[in-house]
C-alpha cells in the first residue's frame, strides 16, 4: 500500500471528545479514525482536538478527562480548545468568530505548514483558513442540519454545507445523502464498519437477560424519537407471549417509551457497558432498527447494522437507502408495513456459517474503512 501524500494530520473532533469515546469503547467512526491515525506508522504528526468546550467547564473534574493513551508519544497530541460563552453558538456571526479562532489555535499547535485539517464540525471546515492547510476535509458522521436535538443550530449547519461547496473542501460522509447535502465537487462515501476484534470472545450476558423468557429480538441505540414506537408496540403483541422484545440504550426521550415499557413482553434497558451489549446481539434470535423513514434516518449509516450482523444475528430493519445490500440476511420492512412477520421471516433464516462470518467482519472492518478513508483523505 503507497503511503500518504500529506503524513501531518490535525483531526478536530465534534459533539463528543476523546474522554467521551472512552466510556463507548471508542466505537464510534471519529473515534475509531483517530486510533487509526495514531497508530499508522506512516503519519508523522497527529493533533487530536476534542470539541470547543466552556471555560467553565474545564473547572469541574471530567471523568476521564486525562484519558489519552499516547502522553508518552510526542508525535500524537491531544488538545482541549476552550471557548467562553456557555453554550454553543448558534448564531452565524458568532459561531464564525468562534470557529476561526479555532482554526488559528489548531495552526499554531500543529506546528506543520502541510498539515491536513480534518473537521468532524461543519462550521469549522467551513471557516478554515485554506491557505494555511495542505487540505481541509469534512467528516460527516451524521447529517446535523436535520439532526431534532440540534434544531437551533439548524440554519447555521446548512450555511456551513454551503461554504464548503463554495470553497471545495474536501467531504467524506457515512451516507450518500450526507455527501449530497453538502453537494461539494469532492465528496466520498466511506460507511460505518466495525471491529472485526470485539466479536471473537465476548463475555457472558447480563444475568437478567439470561433469565428471559421466549426468543429475543433485540434493539440496541439511543432510545429516542427516530424509533417507531407504534411500530415496535405493535410488533410485540402480534409476535405474542412466545417472544420477549428488549430495547437497551441511553433514555434520550424518555417521554416516547413510557407505554411501550409497559407491554408484557417488553423489557426497557438503560444503556450497558458495550461489551455487554455485542453479547446481547450476539444471544438475541433476530436484531432490530425499527427506525422511522424521516431526514435524519435516511442521512444515517446505523453503526448497529454492521454490528449486529458481525455478532452473527439476522437483521429486520427498516427499509432506509442505507441498510439495503449490505447483507442477505437483514429482512427490510417498508414505511408502514408491519414488523412482526419480518421477525418471523428473519428467525427461520439459516444460521451464518463461520466462513461468512469472517468474511462480513473483514470486509466491514476498521482496518479496511481506514485505507478507504485515508486514501480519500490525505491521498496517496
Amino acid at each position: 500500500m503507497s503511503g500518504p501524500d500529506h503524513r501531518d494530520v490535525v483531526l478536530a473532533l465534534a459533539y463528543r471528545s476523546w474522554a467521551d469515546g472512552r466510556h463507548t469503547g471508542y466505537s464510534w467512526s471519529p473515534e475509531k479514525i483517530g486510533l487509526a491515525l495514531a497508530d499508522d506508522p506512516e503519519i508523522t504528526r497527529l493533533l487530536v482536538a476534542d470539541p470547543v468546550r466552556s471555560r467553565l467547564s474545564g473547572l469541574r473534574p471530567q471523568p476521564g478527562a486525562g484519558a489519552w493513551q499516547y502522553d508518552d508519544v510526542p508525535t500524537r497530541r491531544l488538545v482541549r480548545p476552550r471557548r467562553w460563552r456557555r453554550s454553543e453558538p448558534t448564531r452565524i456571526d458568532e459561531a464564525v468568530g468562534t470557529y476561526r479562532r479555532v482554526d488559528r489555535l489548531l495552526q499554531r499547535q500543529s506546528s506543520s505548514s502541510d498539515a491536513v485539517l480534518v473537521s468532524c464540525h461543519p462550521v469549522l471546515a467551513a471557516v478554515a483558513d485554506r491557505s494555511r492547510w495542505a487540505d481541509v476535509v469534512y467528516y460527516g458522521w451524521d447529517d446535523w442540519s436535520t439532526y431534532g436535538l440540534f434544531a437551533e443550530s439548524h440554519e447555521l449547519i446548512r450555511w456551513s454545507y454551503a461554504r464548503m461547496a463554495e470553497r471545495d473542501v474536501n467531504v467524506i460522509g457515512v451516507t450518500r445523502a450526507i455527501v449530497d447535502r453538502v453537494g461539494a465537487r469532492r465528496g466520498t462515501v466511506v460507511p460505518n464498519g466495525v471491529s472485526a476484534a470485539d466479536f471473537h470472545q465476548l463475555v457472558p450476558v447480563p444475568s437478567w437477560f439470561a433469565r428471559l423468557p421466549g426468543r429475543i429480538v433485540f434493539y440496541a441505540g439511543g432510545l429516542e424519537n427516530r424509533i417507531d414506537v407504534e411500530a415496535v408496540t405493535a410488533c410485540a403483541r402480534d409476535l405474542g407471549p412466545e417472544w420477549t422484545v428488549v430495547l437497551v440504550g441511553p433514555m434520550i426521550e424518555p417521554e416516547c417509551f413510557e407505554a411501550l415499557g409497559r407491554e408484557p413482553n417488553v423489557v426497557v434497558e438503560a444503556a450497558h457497558p458495550r461489551p455487554e451489549a455485542l453479547a446481547m446481539m450476539a444471544a438475541a434470535d433476530v436484531c432490530l432498527i425499527p427506525h422511522r423513514v424521516t431526514s435524519v434516518t435516511v442521512s444515517m449509516s446505523p453503526l448497529k447494522l454492521f454490528e449486529y450482523l458481525a455478532a452473527g444475528t439476522p437483521v429486520v430493519a427498516a427499509d432506509l437507502p442505507p441498510v439495503r445490500g449490505v447483507s442477505p440476511r437483514v429482512v427490510l420492512v417498508g414505511d408502514g408495513e408491519a414488523y412482526a412477520p419480518a421477525v418471523r421471516k428473519a428467525a427461520v433464516l439459516p444460521p451464518v456459517e463461520t466462513g461468512e462470518l469472517e468474511e462480513f467482519r473483514r470486509a466491514h472492518d476498521w482496518e479496511q474503512r481506514y485505507v478507504d478513508w485515508r486514501r480519500v483523505a490525505l491521498g496517496g
